[in-house]
C-alpha cells in the first residue's frame, strides 16, 4: 500500500522545484504466486531541463492511489485513464470524468481479470515471465492512448 502522505509530499517537491510531469504509466501485472489478484506497476515521470526522475509504485487491486492533479493539473487525464482502463482506484482527481473518457467493450479492459478472460476465451495460457513474475499485458502510454484490447491477443 502506498504511503499517501510521503508520496504527495514528494510530488509537491517536484512541483515547487519547477519540474514538469512528463508521463504517468500503468502496467498490469498478472496474478502469480503470492499475488492472487494481480497488481499494477504505476510510474510517474518528471522532467526539468535535461534531468528526468521517476517514482514507481506497485499498486494492489482495491488500494487507493491519491491523485497528483492538485500539483500537476494535466495528471487528471492519466488518472481518469488508469481508473477506466485498469480499474485503479485513483481518489481526489481534479477533473473527474466519471468513467466517460473512453468507450470500451469491456468495463476495465486492462484489469487482470479482464485480461485473463480474454486469454481463456482464446484458449491461451496466461503469459508468465521466467522468474515467476507475470508479464505486463496492458499499458497506458504518455500520449494518453492505450494499446487496443485486441492487440495483445493476435497470434504472432
Amino acid at each position: 500500500m502506498i504511503d499517501r502522505i510521503a508520496f504527495l509530499a514528494r510530488v509537491e517537491k517536484y512541483h515547487k522545484a519547477g519540474w514538469r510531469l512528463s508521463l504517468i504509466n500503468a502496467t498490469t501485472i498478472m496474478p502469480a504466486e503470492g499475488m492472487d489478484h494481480g497488481a499494477f506497476d504505476v510510474a510517474w515521470a518528471f522532467a526539468r531541463g535535461t534531468e528526468f526522475e521517476t517514482i514507481r509504485e506497485r499498486i494492489m487491486p482495491g488500494d487507493e492511489l491519491p491523485s497528483i492533479s492538485e500539483s500537476f493539473g494535466a495528471a487528471f487525464l492519466y488518472e481518469n485513464e488508469m481508473r477506466e482502463l485498469f480499474g485503479i482506484n485513483v481518489t481526489g482527481i481534479g477533473l473527474d470524468l466519471q468513467g466517460q473518457l473512453y468507450k470500451t467493450a469491456a468495463r476495465v479492459p486492462f484489469s487482470p481479470s479482464a485480461i485473463r478472460a480474454r486469454l481463456e476465451a482464446l484458449g491461451r495460457p496466461e503469459p508468465v515471465a521466467k522468474h515467476g513474475t507475470a508479464t505486463a499485458s496492458g499499458t497506458a502510454t504518455a500520449s494518453g492512448a492505450a494499446e487496443k484490447p485486441g492487440a495483445a491477443e493476435k497470434p504472432a
